[in-house]
């Protein structure tokens, strides 16, 4: 039996002699197999990208195994001869399968068991677990799934309609490219991957249905690993409020869609630096961007207008913005205290409240979203970000910004 995995060999000797250990996890195969002159005497071929002649390690001379991480994927085997130590990191299912047929050996319960001879072992360069995948046409699919070691998987131009439910086994996946095709709704699981830092879905379909399920962006792995998120061309007319909640997003793409407005709550994403949102039909931009610390900001071929209905300063008092409900003043407090809440604690209208909260032109919440005022920006200046790509850029020049107030002095200044 084969296994993919990674491994770190720890030398214990140099341990003993305070040795620093250059020691590291290498994408390896760890192969089962039984003597040819004694089939009672089994061994253990660990090859790797560096090692690929491999070390060989006998059964009988196993000290320890430590099991304690097994459901997480994790098993350290200890051998008295080399004074070893493999750590070994897999898929559970596979680790599984393979520490139930090593004990099998260890016991010496292997009457039923089939396992080659070393002469019959031979590894090749893909039996080293594959981290990277291009598929580029649709014959090249696995025919046995993908690889669970994934760290990389590119999928562009097949026209697939349908989102490939076996990627949501690819627990190792961190950058993930499905461009290029026809998709329309990615499954609420995906949120679930834990370790996918870059997302590319450009020239989907995303925004085809009106009613689109972002659900999978709100996912509590994807929400604090994700940096990069592409959805340019995707027919897109809305992004969720809750889009904030990608609190870690440093990139976010979504040119050439439909957009006329963009979240106010963007601002709220705090890592937020490189904003490309040119070709759509935006008329205002939120204020709450003016928080971000954006380095790179394009808003070129949009639709930047002052809206003749829109709310002017002179429609409001101060004391329409002032008077508050109980419950706003106490979501304020929850929002600038940062303190947590989840459906769980407290009622879904009020965590739908505070998900959605605006900002305010100081960068405090905002739970009232009924004043406002559309005020017009120039661009040169405008510290909305340190480099603006657009078509009108010159003195005097102007974008309309859509601002809200926390308080009357925010409102009058």
């Amino acid at each position: 039996m084969k296994l993919h995995c990674e491994v770190e060999v720890i030398n214990r000797v140099h341990s003993s002699l305070n040795i620093r250990s250059n020691a590291k996890y290498l994408r390896s195969t760890l192969a089962l197999g039984k003597e040819p002159k004694n089939v009672q005497e089994y061994f253990i071929l660990h090859f790797s990208s560096v090692n690929k002649n491999g070390t060989k390690y006998k059964v009988k001379c196993m000290k320890q195994v430590f099991v304690k991480c097994l459901n997480e994927g994790k098993v350290t085997l200890r051998f008295e001869e080399p004074p070893h130590d493999l750590c070994i990191k897999s898929e559970v299912i596979q680790l599984k399968s393979f520490m139930r047929l090593l004990k099998s050996c260890i016991t010496g319960d292997t009457k039923d068991l089939k396992l080659s001879n070393l002469s019959s072992i031979g590894i090749t360069s893909k039996d080293i677990a594959p981290t990277k995948l291009t598929i580029n046409n649709r014959s090249e699919f696995p025919v046995k799934g993908f690889p669970r070691t994934l760290k990389f998987l590119y999928i562009n131009g097949l026209k697939l309609c349908n989102f490939r439910r076996d990627i949501l086994l690819l627990n190792h996946l961190t950058v993930l490219d499905l461009s290029n095709n026809e998709i329309e709704k990615i499954p609420p699981e995906f949120g679930r991957l834990p370790n996918i830092s870059e997302l590319y879905l450009s020239n989907n379909s995303l925004g085809l249905n009106k009613n689109s399920d972002w659900q999978w962006l709100l996912g509590l792995k994807i929400s604090k690993k994700l940096k990069l998120l592409d959805l340019r061309e995707n027919k897109i007319i809305n992004l969720p409020k809750d889009i904030w909640k990608l609190q870690n997003l440093v990139t976010l793409k979504i040119d050439k869609n439909s957009l006329y407005k963009l979240p106010t709550t963007l601002g709220r994403i705090t890592t937020l630096r490189y904003l490309s949102v040119s070709e759509n039909n935006l008329r205002t931009l939120p204020c709450s961007l003016i928080r971000c610390g954006l380095e790179h900001l394009d808003i070129s071929s949009n639709n930047f207008k002052s809206e003749a209905d829109a709310p002017k300063i002179a429609d409001y008092t101060p004391w329409d913005i002032y008077i508050n409900s109980l419950v706003h003043i106490a979501a304020k407090t929850v929002l600038k205290h940062k303190f947590f809440y989840a459906p769980n604690i407290i009622p879904k209208t009020l965590v739908e409240l505070l998900d959605n909260s605006n900002m305010c032109v100081c960068g405090q919440a905002v739970l009232n979203d009924k004043y406002y005022v559309i005020k017009p920006f120039e661009l040169i200046g405008f510290s909305i970000s340190r480099h603006i790509v657009s078509n009108f850029v010159n003195k005097g020049s102007s974008v309309s910004v859509e601002c809200f107030f926390c308080s009357p002095k925010c409102f009058v200044k």
